[in-house]
This record gives structure tokens, C-alpha cells and sequence, in this order.
């Protein structure tokens, strides 16, 4: 009988140490786990803003008119040619958190984000707006994304000059 009553206590204390060791362990792996999770989210909100940075500078290049006046706002116009082979109007936008493209005589595609519902990632312009241009400089885009729940944002500037203002599209070349 004495031996089983040993047996139990050394039972006991190793469930004890067992406990004290997981109770140690516990806030590291929590904690590791939040970082994993910060992680996650701060890649997703690169990758989106690349993506979205890289698509507009690309049409933005490739404008095949001239800027006209100072562009500033949440709304940038470029002509490209269409699916039929005509040149036609693009335009890029914000709306309710999201990148939008309206093609010439198409249905409005959001670039970032879902057709509808709320968004844990937004895309906010930058300050004072998503797009500002002098005539015949350099196109500056500038926005932030944001999640929602982690506070988390990503900003991104950059400026590019469209083909037809830096070759002066349509003027005589000396």
C-alpha cells in the first residue's frame, strides 16, 4: 500500500510539471501565433498595394494622349485602345475603399478588394489624393492600405510620365 501511494505522488508531480511547463509555453506559442498573423496580414497588404500601384503605373505610361491642364483627385482618365482595336477612355477610381477601373462602355472592375460587402483591406488615397500631375510632369500616386481589425497600414508613392507627355505626342519633333 506505502508503494502506491508513491507511485500517485510521483504521478501527481509529474502532471504538476507537466502543467507548469505548458502554462510557460502557452503565452510564447500565443504570442508566436500573433506574429504569424501580423505577418500574414502585412504581406497581404503588400502584395495587394503592388499590385495595385504596378497596374496603374503601367496604363498610366502607356496613355496614349497628352495630360491637359493639373490633374488632382481620386479620378485618373487615359485612353488605350479597346478590345475592338479603337482607342477609347479608361479610368481609374476610388470607391467605397476600393480601386476601381470603368473600361469605355464595360462594367466598373474592382482592382482591389470584392464586388460588394465591407473590406478587411482598404484602399485609402493618399494625402490630398490618389493622383496629382503639373501639366507635362510626372503622374504621383499615392494611397495607403489599411486592415481593418489589426490597425495595420502599408503606404505607397510613387510618380511616372506618361509616353505621350514625355515624347510630346503630336508636336513636331527638332
Amino acid at each position: 500500500m506505502r508503494r502506491k501511494g508513491v507511485i500517485l505522488l510521483d504521478g501527481l508531480m509529474a502532471l504538476f510539471l507537466i502543467s507548469a511547463l505548458a502554462m510557460m509555453v502557452l503565452p510564447l506559442a500565443g504570442s508566436w501565433l500573433s506574429a504569424l498573423e501580423r505577418g500574414r496580414t502585412g504581406t497581404k497588404l503588400s502584395e495587394t498595394g503592388l499590385f495595385a500601384m504596378d497596374f496603374m503605373v503601367e496604363k498610366i505610361r502607356n496613355n496614349r494622349s497628352r495630360a491637359v491642364g493639373v490633374v488632382r483627385g481620386n479620378r485618373y482618365d487615359y485612353q488605350a485602345f479597346t478590345a475592338g482595336g479603337d482607342e477609347g477612355t479608361y479610368s481609374f477610381f476610388v470607391d467605397r475603399e476600393k480601386l476601381k477601373l470603368q473600361p469605355p462602355k464595360g462594367n466598373i472592375q474592382p482592382l482591389t478588394g470584392e464586388y460588394t460587402g465591407p473590406e478587411a483591406y482598404a484602399f485609402l488615397p493618399g494625402r490630398p489624393s490618389l493622383f496629382r500631375q503639373v501639366e507635362g510632369g510626372p503622374v504621383i500616386i499615392s494611397f495607403t492600405m489599411h486592415h481593418q481589425m489589426m490597425g495595420m497600414d502599408r503606404d505607397f508613392e510613387t510618380s511616372v510620365i506618361p509616353y505621350a507627355d514625355f515624347y510630346k505626342k503630336k508636336e513636331v519633333y527638332e
